[in-house]
């Protein structure tokens, strides 16, 4: 031992210290962050879907509230001002077609209690023309008996959930009041609650997160905004040739068919559907049902080849696959309103894990200095 060399003292090696608890890896606690997040939604799904609507409708609103601030207007005073101009507009429109609407709403009620009467009655009409035309047809039809027993139990099993329904008005209406009155605030104070995020995020990290939110801000306010402007053109489109074509009900089956239009893939053929019924129930023939048919062929090729490029474009890249797939499972979560925001859900998570595992190459690639190659990374700014 040299002079000056601290003395080791050797510890009993049989007897060991304190039990020292390692912490479980991070993506550990990520799994189980995102189990028990997924968790508190389904619970309380009903809170969320009304939320979710609320930031809806806030993002169809949003760029008009940009606009305004570009002209030099306060932000709370451009939400105000274009609340109460979309007040306004609500009322007149009212005045003008909620009697007309009345009106067939009236009218349909009139004859629902009759429904399933007529609806035997127009079929025997079109098979008797069918057989007419066709007699080696006779025999693919069912007796009428058959038939009517068949058909009265597929309508009595579909309607019903409707004292169901209507028991969930209270609930409707509420929402109704409650989603615009969120969503005012949502608009309003959106600039401060991303900055209030913002500003408790690590200064690492904050680069990152902004180029997420400016992605999911992309996605979700382009594509929201593209369904509702093609559901409106949809729903012109189809109330004016219904109402061209002397079919009953037109401004219902159109704004029934705008609707619908949200929902891929099933909504187009849910609104020719029931324009279908109606008139096969007014007309009791076929050629009026195949006009109505070549309407609702011609809507959707107007809606792929032009009224899609234009509102919604290509804010939606999904495989067809995962598209279907996520519309079944946003069905089972949060019903019709899950199916029409499934898309842009699922969108959301497919680009933003790409940003987050391009990001996370280019880091990498940025700490090897032998390696002159790396991934170009696109600036956002909000």
């Amino acid at each position: 031992m040299t002079r000056g060399q601290p003395v080791e003292t050797q510890q009993d090696t049989g007897r060991s210290g304190p039990l020292r608890l390692l912490p479980p890896p991070s993506s550990i606690i990520w799994a189980v962050a995102i189990a028990l997040t997924t968790l508190i939604i389904y619970v309380s799904r009903e809170l969320v879907l009304l939320m979710i609507l609320s930031c809806a409708l806030a993002y169809l609103i949003n760029p008009l509230v940009k606009r305004a601030e570009s002209m030099a207007v306060r932000r709370d005073l451009a939400v105000t001002a274009l609340y109460l101009g979309l007040i306004v507009s609500l009322v007149v429109s009212a005045y003008l077609f909620v009697p007309r609407l009345r009106g067939e709403v009236n009218a349909l009620s009139g004859v629902w209690p009759s429904f399933t009467q007529r609806l035997d009655e127009a079929i025997d009409a079109v098979q008797e023309e069918i057989m007419t035309d066709y007699p080696a047809a006779r025999r693919l039809f069912p007796p009428r008996e058959a038939r009517y027993d068949r058909l009265n139990a597929f309508i009595e099993h579909h309607t019903s959930n409707l004292p169901g329904l209507v028991g969930h008005l209270a609930t409707i209406a509420l929402g109704a009041v409650l989603i615009p009155f969120f969503s005012y605030f949502l608009l309003r104070d959106s600039q401060r609650i991303i900055q209030f995020l913002m500003d408790r995020l690590p200064a690492a990290h904050i680069e990152t997160s902004v180029a997420v939110w400016c992605e999911i801000d992309r996605i979700i306010g382009r594509y929201l905004r593209g369904v509702a402007m093609d559901g409106m053109a949809i729903g012109v489109s189809a109330a004016f040739g219904l109402w061209m074509l002397g079919v009953n009900y037109p401004l219902l089956l159109g704004a029934f068919s705008g609707l619908a239009n949200a929902v891929p893939y099933l909504g187009p053929i849910l609104g020719g559907g029931v324009a279908m019924l109606i008139a096969l129930i007014q007309f009791k023939s076929l050629a009026p049902i195949g006009k109505v048919l070549a309407l609702y062929v011609v809507i959707k090729l107007l809606d792929d080849v032009v009224i899609q490029p234009i509102t919604i474009g290509k804010s939606v890249h999904l495989h067809p696959l995962l598209l279907v797939a996520s519309v079944i499972a946003g069905s089972h979560v949060f019903g019709l309103i899950g199916m029409i925001l499934a898309v842009p859900a699922v969108t959301v998570l497919q680009e933003v894990t790409k940003l987050l595992l391009e990001r996370r190459r280019h880091h990498t690639r940025t700490l090897a200095p032998h390696q002159k190659k790396s991934i170009p990374i696109q600036p956002y700014v909000c």
